[in-house]
């Protein structure tokens, strides 16, 4: 005689099975740990140094900012000025203080002939340290 039960054996499980997760995840996690150092070491290289004394740390007072917007107006620490009297002001600059920094923000939709003349300026004063589009105000 066969015995019938009250539970029918076609019903869904309610809860869902993890385990085969799990195991993908692990064998993912394993594969990126081996693969990953051998990305990293593609090319052997030994790589150039500035020079064996380190710089010393630029003087917060010995920076400029330039900053040249989007109509290519040059303004020198939020002062409006032409590329001569930005010059002239350079100059100046850089005898008061012979470890002149110049940092240069300019928009990002700015012709790049615009930055070159800017850099023509900043080159012709002799400034010795310069930053492109620094992050600070």
């Amino acid at each position: 005689m066969k015995r019938y039960s009250q539970r029918s054996g076609h019903t869904a499980m309610a809860e869902l099975n993890v385990t085969p997760l799990l195991d993908l995840a692990f064998v993912l996690l394993i594969i990126f740990i081996i693969t990953t150092p051998l990305l990293e070491n593609g090319v052997p290289l030994e790589l150039p140094t500035a020079s064996d004394h380190p710089t010393p740390p630029i003087d917060p007072s010995s920076i400029r900012t330039i900053s040249i917007t989007r109509a290519g107006q040059v303004y020198l620490d939020s002062q409006p000025v032409d590329l001569a009297t930005l010059a002239q002001e350079l100059v100046t600059f850089r005898e008061e203080k012979p470890d002149a920094a110049v940092v240069v923000r300019a928009d990002k939709s700015l012709p790049y002939q615009q930055v070159m003349n800017v850099y023509n300026v900043i080159q012709g004063a002799k400034i010795g340290h310069l930053s492109l589009n620094d992050t600070t105000p």
